[in-house]
C-alpha cells in the first residue's frame, strides 16, 4: 500500500489531457480543475466511508455493491482497468459527491457531474490497483 494521497495518484492517472477536459467541462482553468478533482476524490471516498458508518449506511452500501455486481459494466473498459465493481459503486455515490463539490466550489452541479463521469473510472482504477498491491 502506498503512503501517497489518493488524490495525487488520481491526478497523475488523469494526466494533463483529461485534466484539461475536466477544466473545459467546468469552464475553468487547470488549477481549478485540480482543486475540484481533489475535492471530488475526497467526497467520493468520504461518501462511501460516511455511508458505511451510519446506521442505515452499511445496508445501503451493501445494496449498492450487490446492484453493481448484477448490472452490466457501467463504463466500457472499467473492468479491464481493474475497477469495474469499484467504478459501479463509486457511480452510485457520484450524485451526492457532485452536489457537495459543486456547493463547495460554487460550480453548477451539472458541470461537476460531467467531471465525475471522467473521474469515477479513473478513481476506481487507482483504488483497484492499490487493492492489488
Amino acid at each position: 500500500m502506498t503512503d501517497r494521497p489518493l488524490k495525487d495518484e488520481v491526478l497523475d492517472e488523469l494526466g494533463d489531457d483529461r485534466l484539461q477536459e475536466i477544466a473545459g467541462l467546468l469552464h475553468s482553468d487547470a488549477d481549478t480543475a485540480r482543486h475540484v478533482v481533489s475535492g471530488s476524490v475526497a467526497s467520493l471516498t468520504g461518501v462511501l466511508t460516511d455511508d458505511s458508518l451510519t446506521p442505515g449506511g452499511t445496508a445501503e452500501l451493501c445494496q449498492a455493491i450487490a446492484q453493481a455486481a448484477m448490472e452490466p459494466e457501467p463504463h466500457p473498459g472499467a473492468v479491464s482497468a481493474g475497477g469495474g465493481l469499484v467504478a459501479a459503486v463509486l457511480g452510485k455515490v457520484a450524485d451526492p459527491a457532485a452536489q457537495a463539490v459543486a456547493k463547495r466550489h460554487g460550480l453548477p452541479v451539472e458541470a461537476v457531474a460531467g467531471a465525475l463521469e471522467i473521474l469515477v473510472p479513473v478513481t476506481a482504477a487507482v483504488l483497484a490497483r492499490r487493492a492489488r498491491a
